[in-house]
């Protein structure tokens, strides 16, 4: 990461009026409480608990939550006043607990949920965060389709990670006497996006409201700890992410349920984006049929590698010869980039129905679609915004505004 470019302000255009959203409004909790119709509400119920696996990491994670806000020692502790040092010592205490890549930002208010899910004022009380990124598991991801029986688990061991990381570190800084929060998958006071990308961690991608990495990708968790600890901060990346997600369509080609966008970037909430649709993206994942969730975009995207020698001349190409671009996007099909290692599956496909562990009637095997093109016509995408939220302590349904023709 230290080799890579460092600017002043994100590649992607965040402009003054980004309004702060109630938790209320985020597409999990608009389903769990009937916004999106019965069967969503009743399929988000079960959406981690339908695996084993998901299970078994879900208790873990819970007993966890309660320890995600502490109040810190009454006395500081001697510690160094050089804020660089600070930061250095906490991003090596991240790598000691096992964290793949660590940054920190100053988080702005915007980065804040206005509300709690109760409805409750959320005041933006720590002005600093540490910024955490869990790796996935590349060998996993290899064997599976993305959208399979194995894509919630690994999500959920990077968050149970996280969880773990995030909350010994706030622990540790409220040890130390200043006050910190982990903010976990479990419970978040704040918006992970903004802050990967300003504590330069990533660049905002085609697949829409996701942030790459140069070297792990798409194929990531974040957890993040907010303190008032005053702390010398990172500069955002740009490893020319912009340029190659406008010459690559592969996530959008291979998006199982076209959420995500052939076209240009938009204006959405303050932030200059490719728009996904999020109702699309949400209903696919916490009803798959065939899956535990959908991690499609991440196992097919061009900067989801390794990280052997072969992949770093590649993504040294991709960040400094922009006219490489589509060739190595050619390439990325070519070599079958994207296709199962059915070899290396190890999990067992299991699903909980009506009590009973089953074998589940099916699985998506997918694989490639390089024939897919771009449609001719673009997908109309209805923008769900502030204006359109719930109230922030609306316990009742709140149906989705129609889509305009």
């Amino acid at each position: 990461m230290e080799a890579i470019k460092r600017v002043e302000e994100t590649t992607t255009r965040i402009t003054d009026s980004v309004p702060r959203m109630p938790k209320r409004s985020n597409f999990f909790s608009r389903s769990a409480h009937g916004d999106l119709g019965k069967k969503q509400q009743t399929e988000v119920r079960r959406f981690v608990g339908k695996m084993p696996l998901n299970n078994a990491f879900g208790r873990v994670m819970r007993s966890i939550t309660p320890l995600q806000r502490n109040v810190a020692q009454a006395d500081k502790a001697p510690i160094p006043t050089d804020l660089t040092e600070r930061s250095e010592h906490l991003k090596s205490l991240c790598t000691f607990l096992d964290a793949d890549v660590v940054g920190v930002c100053e988080v702005p208010d915007y980065a804040w949920y206005s509300h709690d899910g109760e409805g409750i004022v959320i005041d933006p009380i720590h002005r600093y965060a540490i910024v955490i990124l869990i790796d996935q598991g590349y060998e996993t991801l290899a064997a599976a389709s993305g959208d399979d029986w194995i894509s919630g688990s690994q999500s959920y061991r990077a968050y149970l990670r996280g969880a773990e990381i995030g909350t010994v570190v706030a622990g540790y800084l409220n040890e130390l006497g200043y006050e910190a929060q982990a903010h976990t998958n479990s419970d978040s006071d704040v918006l992970h996006v903004p802050l990967i990308m300003l504590a330069g961690l990533g660049e905002l991608s085609r697949i829409g409201e996701v942030v790459i990495n140069p070297f792990l990708g798409p194929r990531f968790k974040s957890v993040v700890v907010t303190t008032n600890l005053e702390l010398a901060v990172d500069k955002p990346i740009d490893f020319n992410l912009q340029k190659f997600c406008d010459s690559c369509l592969k996530c959008a080609r291979e998006c199982p349920p076209g959420a995500i966008s052939f076209g240009d970037k938009v204006m959405f909430n303050g932030y200059e984006m490719w728009k996904p649709d999020v109702v699309a993206c949400t209903r696919y994942r916490v009803s798959n049929p065939a899956g535990s969730s959908c991690g499609r975009c991440m196992k097919v995207c061009p900067y989801n590698k390794p990280g052997l020698l072969q992949q770093r001349l590649g993504l040294w190409l991709a960040v400094n010869v922009p006219a490489s671009h589509k060739l190595l996007i050619w390439l990325d099909d070519a070599l079958g980039y994207g296709q199962r290692i059915t070899a290396l599956k190890w999990w067992f496909d299991l699903e909980w129905v009506n009590g009973k562990l089953v074998r589940p009637k099916k699985s998506n095997a997918r694989d490639l679609r390089p024939e897919r093109t771009a449609p001719k016509k673009t997908k109309n995408v209805t923008f769900y915004g502030i204006d359109d939220a719930p109230a922030p302590d609306a316990k009742d349904p709140v149906p989705l505004r129609k889509k305009k023709s």
